[in-house]
């Protein structure tokens, strides 16, 4: 609807007749409003929610997840030595071992 003024030889119960209906149109416009600021107001919350769960979560549980890294990274360590260490210890036993006498 396109906006006019109104003109001066217009009655008055026109004029207000065309305020209100112009505020109710405002009025739906203001509650779609209020309802999307609601929506994305939870959505907003929610990385807020999973920020302060997995705080939580780490507290309560952090001494386990440690150990379970640290026990794997150690198990991990132990099988890279343990093939990398046999094989070092073997070239440094032809290195460093006496020739067989003639």
């Amino acid at each position: 609807m396109p906006k006019t003024a109104p003109t001066p030889d217009t009655s008055v119960e026109a004029q207000l007749g065309e305020i209100l209906e112009h505020l109710r149109r405002m009025d739906a416009r203001d509650k779609l409003r209020t309802w999307g600021g609601f929506v994305r107001g939870i959505i907003a919350i929610i990385p807020l929610i999973l920020l302060l769960w997995s705080a939580w979560y780490f507290v309560e549980h952090g001494a386990e997840m440690m150990k379970m890294i640290a026990d794997t990274a150690a198990s991990s360590a132990a099988e890279y030595t343990k093939g990398q260490g046999q094989s070092m210890v073997d070239e440094l036993m032809k290195q460093y071992s006496t020739p067989p006498a003639r």
